[in-house]
């Protein structure tokens, strides 16, 4: 009796864990063959690396829908809390949305569970720029530049930064750093212009902002998304526009 109760209970775990993981099965049935992903996360129950890559997908990795994402993110942290990635990728979210306390919030701590994934510091720079904690942002970025001082989008934010608080020579020195890195960078470049504008050397700036805007105007608007991952693709044409307009703004400055 006990002998076939024993065998009845080992049958009744199998059955239970062959339903589950078929769930799990399923579910990726349903994303790869049919795309839908609130079925897929629904079905899902342990796949966190499936929800992650439904997340990725909607957050500008072949469709745009931030409401989409958010869930997927949350789905993947849900079923592996340890995880790398989910609270980052929330924490962009929670950024582009202007929530910046909570984008803090979720890049810290993804920090803490992960302190070698630098990305975060390099996030958390934004983070702060935008929500006006200028010397943070500084720091941030500063981290970020210790393993990664070719990156181009760092010294110029670190450069936007400096320009925030009036430092022209530092944010000058940071955009010029970049460009010996990314020679022909029309971020930089028009970064680099505008700080030596308003250090008074008229010609650097000249010269810097002309080749600015002599790239930014081969510049397609896929190239210029590339530079800002996470944002929706219909304002890529608004955003060049306005950096065309910006750098010939301050072309006119320095023609005065």
């Amino acid at each position: 009796m006990k002998q076939k109760f024993f065998i009845t209970l080992i049958g009744l775990v199998f059955l239970g864990l062959t339903f589950l993981y078929s769930r799990d099965v399923l579910a990726e049935i349903i994303w790869r063959n049919f795309g839908v992903a609130s079925a897929a996360l629904l079905v899902g129950q342990n796949d966190a690396e499936l929800a992650a890559e439904i997340g990725k997908y909607y957050f500008n990795g072949g469709a745009y829908d931030l409401g989409k994402a958010e869930k997927a993110f949350k789905k993947a942290a849900q079923i592996d809390p340890e995880m790398l990635g989910p609270r980052f990728q929330l924490s962009r979210i929670e950024f582009i949305k202007g929530n910046f306390a909570t984008a803090l919030t979720l890049a810290e701590e993804e920090l803490k569970i992960h302190p070698e994934f630098d990305r975060v510091y390099y996030l958390r720079g934004l983070i702060n720029g935008y929500a006006g904690n200028l010397p943070e942002a500084a720091a941030d970025f500063q981290e970020f530049l210790k393993a990664h001082e070719k990156s181009w989008a760092a010294n110029n934010d670190l450069a936007w930064i400096y320009f925030r608080q009036g430092e022209f020579e530092q944010a000058a020195e940071a955009a010029e750093r970049g460009l010996k890195w990314n020679p022909g960078n029309t971020w930089l470049l028009a970064t680099y212009g505008t700080a030596l504008l308003n250090l008074g050397d008229k010609n650097k700036a000249k010269q810097a902002l002309t080749q600015a805007l002599a790239v930014a105007e081969k510049l397609t608007l896929e190239e210029w998304g590339k530079a800002y991952p996470g944002n929706n693709p219909e304002v890529y044409e608004v955003g060049l526009e306005t950096m065309l307009t910006t750098i010939r703004a301050n072309l006119e400055l320095v023609r005065e």
